[in-house]
């Protein structure tokens, strides 16, 4: 697939298209690309698209310059304070644009890998566990930091890390805030993958180009057993993925992989629509 860079209107966020996989780039470098409400909306509407989009297979998030994600603009946070804002609506506002961001990541039925690059605090840090996967330089690390400017976290942080760490270890890093590394963040499961910086967009990349090229339909149906097996009866659980794995059976996805096993050749997935 020929890349496509399309203007999205929005220079704080880049979005390009190639070969099945949407890379989605956060792009205030000079700010550690903190998350302004354009910033989050541009995002909310990329991801709307992606999910929706029979090209996109894969999306990668990840950050310009030095950094992933420095979380919320602070500068910003004040003004929002200062100006003549209901906290309802305030609320309102923000409880959708995190269903729309950060739950979207989550929930979309397509396999999303966060690229971390440099920091990842805050609500960055929220955004980078959203996803499935992810993949850390050795130089970066991860931050809780909302009890440096007295929040208490947003973005899904307390659920992914719960899920992640479990409890007890989820309260020390929000309480404490204390930087994790990346070999600690490997060791405690908060990434899959960590490598040399200089290696970073490589392995990235072909990690991403295995995702697009996947059985699609089956991963979405993967992702979505696991997101209920976090909160679900163990029968409830088995019954979902019963329904899901009949369906997979009807794909196109599944000929093909069946097909290829038989004639000893790497399957060929993605190249007609599943059946419904």
């Amino acid at each position: 697939m020929v890349r496509q860079e399309r203007d999205i209107g929005a220079v704080d966020l880049l979005s390009v298209l190639k070969g099945g996989v949407l890379t989605l780039t956060l792009n205030r470098p000079e700010a550690r690309n903190a998350l302004t409400d354009g910033m989050l909306d541009a995002l909310e509407g990329e991801l709307s698209r992606a999910e929706s989009s029979a090209e996109v297979r894969c999306i990668v998030l990840r950050g310009s310059g030095k950094a992933f994600c420095a979380g919320g603009d602070v500068k910003s946070m004040e003004a929002v304070l200062q100006g003549d804002v209901w906290i309802e609506d305030r609320i309102r506002w923000q409880r959708g644009v995190q269903r729309a961001t950060a739950g979207k990541l989550f929930r979309m039925p397509k396999p999303t890998l966060a690229v971390i690059n440099g920091p990842a605090a805050g609500a960055g840090l929220s955004l980078a566990l959203s996803c499935d996967l992810r993949l850390m330089a050795q130089s970066a690390f991860l931050l809780t930091a909302f009890t440096t400017v007295g929040l208490s976290g947003d973005f899904g942080v307390t659920y992914f890390l719960s899920q992640v760490l479990g409890s007890a270890k989820a309260r020390q890093m929000m309480f404490l805030s204390d930087r994790v590394s990346a070999a600690e963040a490997l060791e405690l499961g908060l990434v899959n993958w960590c490598c040399e910086p200089d290696d970073l967009i490589d392995k990235a990349n072909a990690i991403a180009a295995r995702l697009a090229a996947g059985p699609s339909t089956a991963f979405g149906y993967m992702k979505e057993n696991l997101n209920r097996a976090m909160n679900t009866e163990v029968d409830d659980c088995m019954d979902l993925e019963a329904t899901h794995h009949i369906h997979c059976m009807a794909t196109s996805d599944h000929r093909e992989g069946v097909a290829a096993f038989i004639e000893k050749r790497a399957p060929e997935f993605g190249k007609c629509r599943s059946l419904k």
